[in-house]
């Protein structure tokens, strides 16, 4: 099996080490995730180096081309992705939701506790201060 080096392979593998290179430094601590996406990207290398081997697998399980062989499953995936992302971010406005919900309510329930407590205490000193009034105690 030879090596297919095209300036479109050049440009691919370019593309995948850049891609590598910005995950490996924008994520950090999350190594297990740097490791799957190595893994993806030497397979993806490997399949654009040597596209015999897409090839021979697409043949073998009855597909036309190895690129087809390479896409089907990528298109599948990303469909996937991109329902699944969906789901989450609608979860995640409705969980923003009721916490902004319990928020308020628990801002209102304090609020009203709070005013209640100073209506107490004024109406206690006004009470406080009427008797000192009709005692003559008033200074």
């Amino acid at each position: 099996m030879k090596a297919e080096m095209t300036p479109a392979a050049i440009a691919l593998l370019l593309l995948l080490a850049a891609l590598l290179v910005h995950d490996a430094t924008a994520r950090g601590k999350n190594k297990r995730l740097l490791v799957v996406e190595i893994a993806v990207f030497a397979l993806g290398g490997t399949l654009i180096v040597f596209p015999e081997i897409a090839r021979r697998l697409a043949h073998l399980v009855g597909i036309g081309r190895g690129v087809d062989f390479v896409l089907y499953p990528l298109v599948i995936w990303l469909v996937r992705e991109s329902l699944l992302s969906r789901q989450r971010r609608y979860e995640d406005d409705r969980r923003m939701t009721e916490l902004v919900r319990a928020l308020a309510i628990r801002n209102a329930t304090h609020r009203v506790a709070w005013e209640s407590t100073n209506v107490a205490r004024e109406s206690d000193h006004l009470a406080d201060l009427g008797e000192r009034l009709r005692d003559g105690r008033y200074s």
